[in-house]
């Protein structure tokens, strides 16, 4: 890969990790517990909310957790090879997907294989 993609792609990391550690820390603001005196029913939204923030801080944190690891594979000299086969992935799949960790061939091998183990434990359970 290039190193101005490099660099670009870097950048772009940077930025999403800034501004996800942004979100992060109002998320935590909003998910402190205030006691209150509330009905049923706002007590109900109140813990809808509270779920929603919690289901949202976990989006952050997977996406910061695949945006730290595409940045020390930039750091090793890794980023764009495909975890599985080792070859370059195609700039365009990164373009995409500036997190992936595999080319579109073993992608789609992986996924049939997913698949193939669904609809192998739904076999199994129907009979």
């Amino acid at each position: 890969m290039r190193k101005a993609d490099l660099v670009r792609f870097k950048k772009i990391f940077v930025e999403q990790r800034d501004q996800i550690l942004m979100n992060t820390t109002l998320i935590d603001e909003n998910l402190v517990v205030r006691p209150e005196d509330k009905d049923e029913v706002d007590q109900a939204n109140a813990d809808i909310e509270q779920n929603m923030r919690m289901q949202l801080k976990n989006r952050e944190n997977f996406a910061l957790k695949s945006i730290n690891q595409a940045l020390k594979r930039i750091d090793e000299g890794h980023y764009g090879q495909c975890e599985s086969c080792e070859e370059n992935i195609e700039i365009r799949r990164l373009q995409a997907r500036p997190t992936t960790t595999l080319c579109i061939a073993c992608k789609e091998e992986q996924e049939k294989e997913s698949a193939s183990a669904i609809l192998g434990h739904r076999f199994e359970f129907l009979h």
